[in-house]
This record gives structure tokens, C-alpha cells and sequence, in this order.
């Protein structure tokens, strides 16, 4: 929701919202103070980078299994699996 105080103003800010493909509520009028604070806060939260995706936390030896078995997981699923011959 957005106060401005013309017609120009108003036309201005929602051909702005349309680019970016959001949806705005505008007010004219001319004997209030112009409010654009929801605007503002839509064109801080467009400019957050993107988050990096989380990887996996990495599982050594000696933790215990992530299958939840009980066992570590160098003897569960870390287990080697022998080669014939070997």
C-alpha cells in the first residue's frame, strides 16, 4: 500500500510494480504526506542475494551411522566393500 500526493506519482509507482510483477495499492492524496515505506521494504527484500544451498554436513569415520543403525559408519555403510580376490 502506497500514498503519494499526483496522479503522475501514482502512475509512476505502479508501472514500477508492474515490471516487477507485484501487485500495489495506491492512494493519491494531495493534503497527506506521501507513505512509499511498503514499497521500500519490497525493493530491499528483491535485493537480497540469493542463499547458497547448504551442503550435507560431512560424516567421518568414527560418527555414528546417519541410517540410524547404532553402528559407526566406517562398520556400516562407509563400510569397504571387499573385491572378489582381493
Amino acid at each position: 500500500m502506497v500514498r503519494v500526493r499526483s496522479t503522475e506519482a501514482a502512475e509512476e509507482v505502479v508501472g514500477f510494480a508492474q515490471e516487477r510483477g507485484w501487485k500495489v495499492i495506491v492512494g493519491v492524496e494531495p493534503d497527506q504526506l506521501e507513505d512509499l515505506s511498503d514499497l521500500h521494504k519490497l525493493m530491499r527484500t528483491e535485493a537480497q542475494p540469493e542463499a547458497k544451498p547448504r551442503l550435507p554436513p560431512k560424516i567421518s569415520g568414527n560418527d555414528y551411522c546417519p541410517c540410524r543403525s547404532g553402528k559407526k559408519f566406517k562398520k556400516c555403510c562407509g563400510a569397504t566393500v571387499p573385491r572378489p580376490g582381493a
